[in-house]
């Protein structure tokens, strides 16, 4: 198995500091672990597109003029948020490689008025011709670029890097076509690839945080939500909002142990898809 034949794309022509260095190659040979089958602590596979209602919960909640916390995942939740005219959205993922997914559906919306980029078929082509017109904006969208050059050449199969589509839910977007995107599509995006389920520590606070349903996935698991938990009373607002999905059953107990953590400092209210937690005063 040959993770990668020639990295210099990434190593001789980078015009940046070698931490920097390092990290992007970090990033692209653990992507091509993932792309065998491989799994990597602190990474995983990339949500192609969302797979929850970011519809009608969305459309529950006032975004304008707010400050907004999304996980990254698809890269949908952030652009929902935006098309709400949120005063600013800041990004977290425990795994980085979505960042650069990001910005290849930025690339696929502007430069090929594509939604979703047509990686999924075992064929580079598209990607390699959308490659040859891309003009970074920024440090991150040349990071991002070279990221996605070197799997060109490296003819990674790239379709092996998401989860599979069909083995998930159908998601709703407030988007059908590109055109509804525009003013949506600014590469700036700070973006903290941290984990809910490990104590950080943010500088700003936030009126909404999108968290999918991540909480989900510490069922039965105590000490990981009252974790979550801290971490989210710190960095929300008073009377702030986190929109949590339902995508996985939990039983009524599972449920009633989350909501006992969350009480000291959040109201708990049922949404169409899902739930909220809204900071106490």
């Amino acid at each position: 198995m040959t993770i990668a034949s020639n990295n210099d794309i990434i190593c001789n022509r980078y015009e940046g500091d070698s931490m920097k260095k390092k990290e992007l190659l970090k990033d692209y040979l653990v992507s091509r672990l993932i792309s065998f089958g491989k799994k990597v602590d602190g990474y995983d596979k990339v949500f192609y597109q969302t797979n929850e209602d970011l519809v009608a919960p969305y459309l529950d909640i006032d975004f304008y003029n707010k400050d907004v916390l999304s996980v990254l995942a698809s890269g949908d939740q952030v652009l929902t948020s935006r098309m709400l005219e949120a005063k600013k959205t800041d990004a977290f993922d425990f795994n980085r490689l979505s960042l650069y997914y990001f910005y290849l559906r930025l690339w696929s919306i502007e430069y090929r008025n594509e939604l979703y980029p047509k990686i999924l078929d075992g064929n580079n082509q598209w990607l390699r011709e959308l490659l040859k017109v891309v003009i970074p904006r920024n440090e991150k969208e040349k990071e991002a670029l070279k990221f996605y050059q070197q799997h060109i050449r490296d003819d990674t199969n790239l379709e092996k890097m998401f989860f599979d589509l069909y083995c998930q839910p159908d998601g709703r977007t407030l988007y059908t076509k590109p055109k509804e995107l525009e003013g949506c599509l600014s590469p700036d995006l700070n973006f903290y690839p941290i984990d809910l389920f490990q104590k950080f520590d943010l500088n700003g606070s936030y009126d909404i945080v999108l968290i999918s349903n991540i909480l989900e996935w510490a069922r039965n698991k105590p000490e990981k939500l009252k974790i979550a938990y801290e971490n989210l009373a710190r960095i929300v607002n008073k009377n702030g909002v986190v929109l949590c999905s339902n995508l996985i059953y939990r039983s009524k107990a599972e449920m009633d142990e989350e909501k006992r953590i969350f009480d000291q400092s959040f109201d708990f209210e049922k949404t169409e898809a899902g739930y909220v937690y809204i900071k106490k005063n």
